[in-house]
């Protein structure tokens, strides 16, 4: 694993890794990871797909991790997507002949979704894991109304909690070891962020049926945090020609942390190599 950074147009710097397998990779993989966490928590998950041949680029986003930034903030979610082009387009161009997947999880699943709309015709294929395509299903009509009056006078106060005990697995070492990481986000979500995900949800439901690559939708099925509805949305409403959605029985939001974590990696790595 090589670790690197980049400048954000704003000037930021934001924290990079790579991971290349032995000999010629099949193919290019940029991992993009969700709220509040970082890169480091997909270890396990970089290392299976480097034993298959894959090689695999991620990031912190700003304000997470690594990154510099306001710790789990943004004025505009466009941000992420455009920190994300920067980091895409260099690794584009340091493996000209080579396939190209995004593959998000969360609020990175939603950065992800937002990109590739974006820049579908430089993507070969897309994987979501748990994404938040309706956001605001999870939360009190009231609280999204009280966000959005804060978002003109307060916009960084930490309002939403977004975590208790057990949402994230069903393994209970995943809320020790998040407690226990320094580089977790334990803090409400800030005002602004909520509200632009929200409205990047809203934009990009809109805009599903523009997607035609190849698709590989997954999301627990008693995920507490994000809507299993929303993964059920994006499926249905999508072009693509090839797309399949897996829905987990007794997983929760983190399914490439769960129990049976094999499972899941074992389905990826077996949809990209059926594609590659």
């Amino acid at each position: 694993m090589t670790t690197g950074s980049f400048q954000t147009s704003d000037n930021l710097t934001i924290y990079t890794e790579q991971a290349l397998p032995a000999g010629d990779p099949r193919a290019i993989i940029l991992l993009v990871h969700g709220y509040g966490e970082h890169s480091g928590r997909y270890a396990h998950v970089i290392a299976r797909l480097v034993d298959e041949r894959y090689a695999v680029y991620t990031l912190d986003h700003r304000g997470h991790g690594k990154s510099e930034g306001l710790r789990a903030y943004c004025d505009s979610f466009d941000q992420f997507v455009e920190d994300l082009k920067i980091y895409f387009d260099g690794i584009k161009a340091a493996n000209p002949n080579k396939k190209m997947i995004v593959f998000g999880h969360s609020m990175g699943a939603l950065i992800s979704l937002a990109f590739t709309l974006r820049y579908q015709d430089q993507i070969d294929a897309l994987i979501l894991s748990g994404v938040p395509v309706i956001p605001d299903a999870n939360v009190s009509p009231l609280l999204v109304l009280v966000g959005k009056m804060l978002n003109r006078v307060a916009p960084k106060m930490k309002l939403l909690q977004t975590g208790e005990t057990g949402i994230l697995s069903s393994d209970a070492q995943v809320d020790v070891d998040w407690a226990k990481d320094p580089l977790t986000n334990k803090d409400p979500m800030r005002v602004r962020l909520g509200i632009e995900m929200n409205d990047t949800a809203r934009r990009v439901r809109e805009q599903l049926g523009n997607l035609h690559l190849p698709m590989l939708i997954m999301h627990g099925v008693d995920d507490k945090l994000v809507n299993p509805a929303g993964s059920q949305l994006a499926y249905e409403r999508v072009s693509s020609l090839d797309k399949t959605l897996k829905r987990y029985a007794g997983m929760r939001h983190e399914i490439l942390n769960e129990v049976h974590k094999e499972i899941v990696l074992t389905d990826i790595v077996d949809w990209l190599d059926t594609r590659i």
